[in-house]
């Protein structure tokens, strides 16, 4: 495959407009009504792309499908990939075993 000129800046300013865009956003993926948190992931050429944390599929990786969210995460994957603390049961709260 021969290298086609600017190819790579093209991939560059897309990725770079991308990531400027997210920069203080969550993502929505098309009009799904789950927010997801972002983490920057490896795209064509090994530019950084934003990308769910959860790394749900997002249409083979076309910029198009998603946008960003200024709303807050409510990706359940998300939330306890991001989350610092540890899930569980509210403080004196006893989660039931086998739902009988």
């Amino acid at each position: 495959m021969t290298d086609v000129p600017g190819l790579y800046e093209a991939l560059a300013t897309l990725a770079a407009a991308a990531r400027s865009a997210y920069a203080d956003a969550n993502l929505r993926v098309r009009s799904s009504g789950i927010v997801h948190a972002v983490v920057m992931t490896r795209w064509l050429s090994g530019e950084r792309m934003p990308g769910p944390a959860c790394m749900v599929g997002v249409s083979g990786w076309d910029p198009g499908a998603t946008h960003p969210e200024r709303g807050p995460v409510t990706c359940l994957r998300c939330l306890k990939l991001v989350s610092s603390e540890e899930p569980g049961p509210a403080q004196g709260e006893q989660l039931e075993l086998f739902g009988i």
